[in-house]
């Protein structure tokens, strides 16, 4: 937020813009009139500072964000615990006919609107709002999703949607104007549980600063009748005084920017603990139903006894908690439906009979897994517990395997006091305590487990921490030789710190040491030996504060050797005076620090404030660290008069070594950041007012969630023709686009409401701001670059040399100076008193294989100084200080998220069909999956796409291609075992199994195929032995069939360091019969052809005899017949005479037999 207002703050004019970069109130200056006038002029530079300093501390204006549902929009705030989609605004998409959608598809939208306003000081908080909105004020909200711990699962990515607020009226009265806010969906991710918010506004209407908040899935409620309730407790009563005041400040130990839900122990006698889903913006005080206390035994010696929760971990899924010596984990409700966590009822107890004294936090991830570290106590001193924590899957591991550290060392007592795991090498950093005589010494050791290279787990010394604390008054470090000189105060060291990035390894206690190696390490003399550190909190960016028991706050930069006081110090002093000169809730009299940490917004303090009432809160407030440095500063600022010029002239030096810092020449943020964004917009209504219905709002929610729907669903194998996730959902809608337009601009929409399709899209394009990025991510060889401009103060000619000043200078530091290369030039600008610093970082082509992207990157950084500026340098401007000089970029080795290969299918058929001069597709086509005719040879071509920037390029790298799996349908395809996949894919193969060969015959040191851009292609066997061979045909068409096959460059193309592994299937139709069947079904066809033909020719010779004889067989019937009634007639008419009856069978006989001689009948003319 700081780094924001910064940018919008060099927008000023260049007076102001020479006001706004002054280092300290008092820079140098000269010439004027009189003395009186330089001190009037330097008391009204010193008083503008508290106005300043009271901006941030409470603005005047801040935006409130709180979820609604659709149903109870305006109504209160819920809490984000639902996570399935819902299927309410399709009913409102089937009625937008004349709209650029598509009505075959299922509209679904998420659970959660966020509602927006802000708050001013004054009575009329409503009238803000309503002028706001009516001087074109709304809201713009940048969701940022936090890329989820197990990329095995999830796609790892960067991502970020930006939208727009709606304006929505909720109610109207008589009595009470209307009320209104702005309106967005809540959207979700899959895999994403923790999103941040940053709102920030249009710049139209009320000044009002940028706001970040953190807003995160609740796993741990459920829902039971109407009311939401903990599933791990029970929220049994409101805070009181006893659970805070006079209470010590205890850490807040969680997975670094990954834990949705961030809890607190630590409350005296109770089994309770503060949980909060915001990052303690809103907190509950929560009972936990754990099952029993232990109180010790012979084998684990209990001290004292108490109900309280002593250490508390959260990670992405998972809730750690210790209490005495029993460990527990909770696991939430995540992800429902189909990929659904394994979510657990109640508090598991894990590590069964086992003596855990602490819990050590891991709060970096690494190989798509979280850890927790449990050091054992009693008779199992020595030893340790790995916990690993996958998907909420929880699984310990005692370490050392086979004997403790104690026996490592032949120690006969020793002491386990912290475990810190290097995730760089898999080792961990072990802080021991050995007897020796009265006296003890302490370690630091370094512990490698048993590893596929080794098989014995083993232990080695890295520092033997010195007894006494050295001497180093009036200076700032000591370095360790052994040749320095030692005061008789004891050492006592109690914990470990390392940053994975920076490499810095600190031992902290009642002395603070560091190291970059962790061999030699130097002490900083700036902390006093009386005060004992409990523990530390670090920002991971070159920031570091240390919290003692007496609650004194101390402040760390990296790569500077200067320990800061924040509090107790002059500078606190100074903003607790100004807070209650304006009454602010922020700080109070009679307050207690409950902790100090970092999130993502910034270095964060946790208090429990009790008013002039007596009634007492919890708040968190940030801390105003480059305030309290810049007041701090200001009492050692010294000045001089001088009496050798013409008039007395005031002289105040400026600890800072420059008076003007810039960053230029940024590159463009999202090809190292690798953060992809889209936008979305609302639709736009008909209203007069502007304000949206509940039924806008609902297809904003459709709008947004189908946006990220096609970004899902873009990751596919087969690439669109059109490299843009949103391609398919206007392509068919583009050319009716003035039509759209013109009904609504005639107001004939359904609902009032146009979508229009340029407002739902990807960005590309993002322009550098003037701060270095966050994170970036180096490639093979990727080189990113950057200037350094410095403005040197007004100095005399002893300090210049051919107008170089030797006195500024940037130093570079690297923390993997092996993997990373680092240059610096110079140039000097003497026509503008400055030096311009050209900083060009490369990647050395050294310290890692290849990988999928985003998986396993290796973690560095580039630390950034100008000599002699740490807590000295600071840019003011309206929303307070930053501090400058000093800055540090953690940087990632590997291949960046964002970068896939495809199956460019579209070329694959252009060319194919070129080619082979031919091209037949399937009987019934699928223009998702095109066919292949088995007898030409196939020419497969792929492309190298990247997510963030919409860059889309051929693959002109080589790679391999193998077949693992296949069927004769898409329903029944099967995945080959690795034997098999060698037979079917291998050249080497002497087992008749081969389904293809390369027409190239280059193979790689596995014995596979290479395949490269320009190769002649590829050809199928189907060999007697390859699932594909002798395949019966199910219809009369020739017999199909389904590859599945995966093509990678690991190994054999050097590019670069991403492992393009693509799998997808390729249907292949017009497969040979083999030569027994094609034989049996010749036979077949021959002997049914064969005996159609004798038949035919039987029935052309015999039909004439046939049709003879037919006739004569009906005139024998017919005479049976007939002879058969005859005699029947006959015996039944005996009285009457014979004449007439011979009479009467003759006539009979006679017209039934026709005469021989009968003359035929003449036909009629026509």
């Amino acid at each position: 937020m700081n780094r924001e207002r910064a940018r919008g703050r060099s927008r000023c004019s260049s007076a102001s813009l020479d006001a706004a970069h002054d280092s300290l109130p008092g820079l140098s200056s000269s010439g004027l009139p009189t003395l009186m006038v330089s001190l009037l002029l330097l008391l009204l530079l010193l008083l503008p500072l508290p106005v300043q300093l009271w901006i941030q501390l409470e603005e005047s204006c801040q935006w409130q964000v709180v979820l609604n549902k659709y149903d109870t929009l305006g109504e209160g705030s819920e809490r984000f615990f639902y996570q399935n989609p819902v299927s309410t605004v399709d009913r409102f998409f089937n009625k937008l006919v004349d709209s650029p959608i598509n009505h075959k598809e299922n509209y679904l939208g998420f659970p959660y609107f966020m509602k927006i306003n802000f708050s001013c000081p004054g009575e009329a908080k409503e009238a803000f709002v309503r002028g706001g909105h009516l001087k074109g004020l709304f809201p713009i909200v940048l969701v940022t999703f936090h890329t989820p711990v197990n990329f095995r699962r999830w796609k790892s990515e960067r991502l970020q949607i930006q939208m727009e607020g709606a304006p929505f009226r909720m109610s109207c009265s008589a009595e009470h104007a209307c009320a209104m806010s702005w309106y967005t969906p809540m959207p979700m991710k899959n895999g994403s549980v923790v999103m941040e918010v940053e709102i920030s506004s249009n710049k139209m209407g009320e000044i009002i600063g940028n706001a970040r908040y953190m807003i995160n899935i609740n796993g741990f409620l459920k829902q039971e009748k109407d009311k939401l309730i903990f599933t791990l407790g029970n929220e049994v009563r409101p805070i009181i005084h006893r659970d805070f005041i006079n209470t010590p400040s205890r850490p807040v130990w969680a997975t670094v920017d990954q834990a949705p839900v961030l809890i607190l122990g630590g409350i005296p006698d109770e089994k309770m603990i503060l949980l909060s889903d915001s990052s303690f913006r809103d907190i509950s005080l929560v009972e936990l139903n754990i099952d029993s206390c232990w109180l010790g035994s012979l084998h684990c010696p209990q001290e004292q006894f108490t109900a309280s929760i002593f250490d508390t971990i959260s990670t992405e899924s998972t809730l750690f908690i210790r209490q005495n010596q029993l460990v527990y984990y909770f696991t939430g409700d995540y992800f429902q439906g189909p990929e659904k966590g394994p979510a657990t009822s109640n508090w598991v107890r894990v590590l069964h009979s086992r003596c855990i004294k602490k819990l050590c936090p891991v709060e970096l991830h690494s190989n798509g897994s979280e850890y927790v570290l449990a050091l054992a106590g009693g008779n199992e001193e020595g030893f340790f517990h790995f916990g690993t924590i996958t998907d909420g899957k929880v699984t310990f591991k005692r370490m050392p395997n086979m004997r403790s550290t104690c026996d490592f060392q032949k120690a006969p007592e020793c002491w386990l006091h912290w475990v810190v795991y290097n995730m760089e090498d898999d080792t961990f950093f072990l802080l021991m305590e050995f007897a020796q005589g009265n006296k003890t010494r302490f370690q630091v050791l370094k512990y490698s487990p048993v590893t596929t290279s080794s098989h014995l787990d083993s232990v080695h010394l890295l520092f033997q921490i010195p007894p006494f604390i050295p001497m180093g008054e009036d200076i700032d470090f000591v370095m360790l030789l052994g040749m320095e000189k030692y005061t008789d105060y004891p050492l006592v060291p109690r914990g470990l710190f390392h940053n994975p990035f920076s490499q810095l390894l600190f031992i902290w206690g009642n002395a603070i040491l560091q190291s970059y190696d962790h061999k030699n390490y130097i002490y900083l003399a700036g902390f006093p030996k009386e005060s004992s550190i409990k523990y530390m909190a670090s920002s991971y960016k070159g920031q570091v504060v240390c919290v003692t028991e007496t609650e004194e706050i101390w402040f760390i930069v990296e790569g500077s050797f200067k320990v800061y006081r924040l509090y107790p110090s002059e500078g606190w002093e100074i903003i607790f005076s100004l807070s209650q000169m304006e009454a602010s809730g922020l700080y109070s009299t009679n307050e207690t620090s409950i902790s100090i940490f970092y999130d993502s917004i910034g270095l964060q303090q946790l208090v429990y404030l009790v008013d002039q009432k007596g009634e007492g809160r919890l708040v968190k407030r940030q801390l105003p660290v480059n305030q309290i440095l810049v007041y701090q500063l200001l009492g050692l600022t010294t000045y001089e008069i001088s009496i050798n010029t013409p008039l007395p002239t005031l002289f105040y030096s400026n600890p800072c070594p420059f008076e003007l810092m810039q960053l230029r020449d940024l590159p463009n943020p999202q090809r190292y950041t690798r953060l992809e964004r889209y936008r979305a917009e609302p639709p736009f209504v008909s209203s007069e007012a502007g304000f949206h219905s509940k039924v806008s709002l609902a297809i904003y929610q459709g709008l947004v969630y189908h946006l990220l729907w096609l970004h899902s669903k873009y990751n596919k194998p087969y690439a669109d023709p059109v490299h843009d996730p949103t391609w398919r959902w206007w392509k068919d809608k583009k050319q009716h686009k003035a039509f759209y337009s013109y009904k609504a601009s005639n107001f004939q929409t359904e609902f009032g409401v146009y979508i229009n399709m340029d407002s739902y899209g990807k960005l590309y394009n993002q322009k550098a701001m003037d701060f270095l990025p966050e994170y970036i991510y180096l490639d093979k060889g990727t080189i990113y670059t950057f200037s350094i401009y410095l403005v040197t103060p007004k100095t005399s000619w002893k300090n210049s040399f051919l107008g170089k000043k030797k006195h500024l200078r940037l130093a570079v530091i690297l923390s993997h100076p092996l993997c990373v290369s680092a240059t610096v030039e110079e140039k000097y600008l003497i026509n503008r008193n400055a030096i311009l610093f050209q900083v060009s970082v490369k990647d050395k082509l050294r310290c890692f294989d290849q990988s999928i992207s985003g998986h396993n990157l290796m973690k560095t950084a580039l630390l950034i100084k100008v000599v002699g500026s740490a807590g000295k340098c600071f840019l003011r401007t309206r929303y307070g200080h930053l501090m400058q000089g000093n800055d540090m970029i953690p940087m990632f080795i590997g291949c960046p998220p964002g970068k896939r290969l495809a199956f460019d299918i579209t070329l694959t058929l252009q060319y194919n069909k070129e080619t082979n001069r031919r091209y037949f597709d399937c009987v019934y086509p699928d223009p998702e999956m095109p066919c292949f005719l088995f007898s030409d040879p196939f020419f497969p071509f792929f492309l190298i796409q990247d997510m963030v920037t919409g860059e889309s390029g051929s693959f002109n790298g080589s790679y391999v291609l193998k077949v693992i799996g296949g069927g004769t349908s898409l329903e029944n395809i099967v995945d080959y075992s690795e034997a098999d996949i060698f037979r079917y894919n291998s050249p080497n193969d002497t087992t008749e199994s081969l389904i293809w060969t390369n027409r190239d015959n280059w193979t790689d040191s596995h014995s596979f195929s290479i395949l490269r851009y320009n190769s002649s292609g590829i050809e199928w066997l189907c060999m007697e032995n390859s699932p594909c061979h002798d395949i019966i045909p199910k219809h009369i068409f020739s017999p199909d069939f389904y590859f599945k096959i995966m093509v990678s460059n690991r190994g054999v193309d050097t590019s670069t360091y991403c492992d393009y592994q693509l799998i997808f299937i390729l249907h292949i139709h017009g497969l040979p019969l083999s030569s027994g069947r094609a034989l049996f079904y010749l036979w077949v066809s021959l002997t049914v052809n064969v005996g159609f033909i004798f038949l035919y020719i039987s029935w052309c010779f015999f039909r004439p005899h046939l049709k003879k004889w037919w006739s004569l067989f009906k005139w024998k019937v017919n005479d049976i017949i007939m002879a058969e009634s005859f005699s029947t007639y006959s015996s039944s008419s005996s009285s009457v005479p014979s004449t007439v009856s011979f009479k009467g069978n003759e006539l009979q006989s006679t017209e039934m037999e026709p005469s021989p001689f009968r003359k035929p009948r003449p036909k009629k003319k026509p």
